[in-house]
């Protein structure tokens, strides 16, 4: 695994690799999410069920305009952004099958506040996979060095730095239900 600054973690984006990486709560796994073979690989390592979708983070609402029906965006929505809220809402018709929920057709997606997914996602130019690094169903990880102890050999590149003041995983809510599915 190497390690480094959001920069470096850019050119293993568009390589098809996967990085970790501190966000406002935990830190994350993540990767291009148009290279399925990555994605595929993300469920691999953390032994996901392929049906528990990943969440797009990005860094401006201006990047999920690629990824969502931006039209049907509530206030309460855009009003809840940036930050550590991660909303399941409808995709636009260009997103891949392999993004969007089987269940109900969503996508999750969050606007964050954290520096370095900012640094990250801007440099990167569009949302990267987010998910909890750990593995399914296990504490989420807020530290650089568990992270490192427990994915040195699946992940490829990992961000230094810290995660947000925040203790948990992000709020996940339906924008069309209101149904918080996570809290």
């Amino acid at each position: 695994m190497n390690k480094g600054n959001p920069a470096g973690a850019v050119e293993y984006l568009k390589n098809g690799k996967i990085i970790a990486y501190p966000t406002e709560t935990v830190f994350g796994i993540g990767c291009d999410p148009y290279k399925k073979d990555s994605v595929d690989r993300i469920f691999q390592i953390k032994n996901r069920p392929l049906a528990k979708k990943f969440i797009l983070i990005t860094s401006s609402y201006k990047q999920l305009e690629s990824v969502v029906d931006t039209q049907k965006i509530t206030d309460e929505v855009l009003k809840s952004w940036p930050g550590p809220n991660t909303w399941l809402v409808p995709p636009n018709k260009k997103l891949p099958k392999w993004l969007i929920s089987q269940d109900n057709g969503l996508i999750a997606v969050r606007v964050s506040n954290h520096p370095v997914v900012k640094e990250l996602c801007g440099k990167f130019g569009k949302p990267i996979i987010s998910t909890s690094a750990n593995i399914y169903n296990s504490i989420a990880l807020k530290n650089f060095e568990e992270v490192e102890s427990i994915f040195s050999d699946t992940v490829d590149y990992l961000v230094v730095g810290e995660t947000g003041k925040e203790n948990k995983p992000s709020v996940i809510k339906n924008m069309l239900t209101g149904e918080i599915i996570r809290k």
